[in-house]
């Protein structure tokens, strides 16, 4: 079978997608970092003017005269013959503050005072500027913060495919490399007890299912072709040797026979084609071959029939009840037909369910149970036992045939009922 590789490539999308959201992210906060720091320091000059204001507002009210600022950054314009003009312009209408950037780098804040002094305050900030003086060592740490982020998320990027990725791509691989005969599917990762150990376990469950599936198929058709073929080729026999004269009593009664093994046939063999079929479950297997025993009128009904029934009150089984009923059927058919005097006994010896009837001659029970296999006297095609022995199997029961001093005996070992 031809072995399928991913299309995509899922690890390199992960490296990808880590890789970008992280610098990205790095990015975004380096740049709420650096509007912070903006901010914060534009604020923290803004406050230092605003005290020096109300400082020298409160010294004029008190003295009628401004004092020389306290700060060297600061000048003090009480005249507009001493105030540049740039300030002015600056300061023009209504503007109470005001930003100016003189050649050099100069960076003043300026600040009108109240009216009745009609100074304009002056601070050349350069000094107290720090961000932007540092802005080429924020760079270089930004950069390094992308580096070290990234390496980060590749580092997660790499554990994360590790820890998913690789499993799921193992996964594939065992299940693709599994060979056709091999009975169960037994992936490395199923004992896991993550998510991982979870879907090998389900794969494992339903690859199983497929196989028995698949096994329960070609037993269909081989059952089919071997079992229906026997069946039509008596059938076409027996109306090509009739002719034109019609049917007698006896081949009436011989295709009618025929027919009632072809439904029969065609019922087991449906049945062990079934999945659900396979379901088992506790039920009382007494109650179930009592059903059987009363819905076949030549033994409930006929007075001459002896049925000796040696059972305890409740006969606890684990199987499949429905395939159970089909199984009950063949072995009263196969009594039924094969017996000398009409008497039956069904009776338990320890765990061993026992049928046995009384038969003229002596049997080989070795290959009672293969397919095709019937009496040299037998009036059957051979399929009643080895489709017992197929529903038997299936519900994982043992059993033994015994042929002696007359008596013809079948054992059953049920599986108990706590043996689910």
């Amino acid at each position: 079978m031809k072995t399928e590789s991913p299309q995509g490539n899922l690890k390199r999308k992960v490296f990808a997608w880590f890789g970008g959201f992280t610098l990205l992210l790095c990015l975004i906060y380096s740049g709420i970092g650096l509007m912070t720091a903006y901010v914060v320091e534009d604020q923290l000059i803004d406050n230092l003017i605003d005290d020096e204001i109300a400082y020298l507002e409160q010294y004029f009210k008190r003295y009628g005269e401004l004092p020389p600022p306290r700060l060297p950054q600061f000048t003090l314009h009480t005249s507009p013959e001493n105030t540049p003009k740039a300030f002015t312009s600056a300061l023009a209408g209504d503007r109470r503050k005001a930003e100016y950037f003189a050649s050099g780098n100069p960076h003043y804040h300026l600040r009108k005072l109240s009216p009745e002094s009609g100074a304009i305050l002056s601070a050349e900030v350069g000094d107290l500027i720090t961000v932007t003086r540092q802005s080429e060592r924020l760079i270089w740490m930004v950069l390094f913060a992308f580096v070290c982020t990234t390496a980060i998320a590749l580092w997660l990027a790499h554990r994360l495919i590790t820890a998913t990725i690789r499993p799921v791509l193992s996964l594939a691989q065992e299940v693709e490399a599994q060979a056709t005969g091999v009975p169960a599917l037994a992936l490395s990762t199923s004992t896991r007890n993550d998510e991982i150990g979870f879907l090998a376990r389900t794969l494992e469950r339903n690859v199983r299912e497929l196989q028995h599936a698949r096994e329960r198929e070609a037993e269909f058709t081989r059952d089919v072709s071997h079992e229906l073929r026997t069946n039509l080729a008596v059938v076409s026999n027996a109306l090509t040797l009739s002719g034109d004269r019609g049917l007698g009593a006896a081949e009436t009664r011989e295709l009618r026979g025929i027919l009632a093994n072809m439904n029969r046939t065609v019922s087991t063999l449906l049945a062990l084609a079934r999945s659900e079929s396979f379901e088992l479950e506790a039920f009382d297997l007494r109650a179930l071959l009592e059903d059987r025993l009363l819905a076949r009128p030549e033994i409930s009904m006929k007075d001459d029939f002896d049925l000796h029934l040696a059972l305890p009150d409740k006969l606890s089984a684990f199987g499949n009840p429905s395939l159970t009923g089909i199984l009950l059927d063949i072995l009263l058919d196969n009594a039924m037909q094969h017996a000398s005097q009409p008497r039956l006994s069904i009776y338990q010896v320890d765990d061993t369910l026992v049928l046995e009837n009384a038969v003229r001659t002596t049997l080989p029970t070795e290959a009672l149970f293969d397919a095709g296999t019937r009496g040299e006297n037998s009036t059957g095609i051979g399929q009643g036992l080895y489709l017992a022995g197929r529903i038997l199997a299936a519900q994982h029961w043992s059993h033994t045939v015994r042929c002696a001093d007359h008596t013809f005996s079948i054992r059953i070992t049920t599986a108990p009922a706590d043996s689910q």
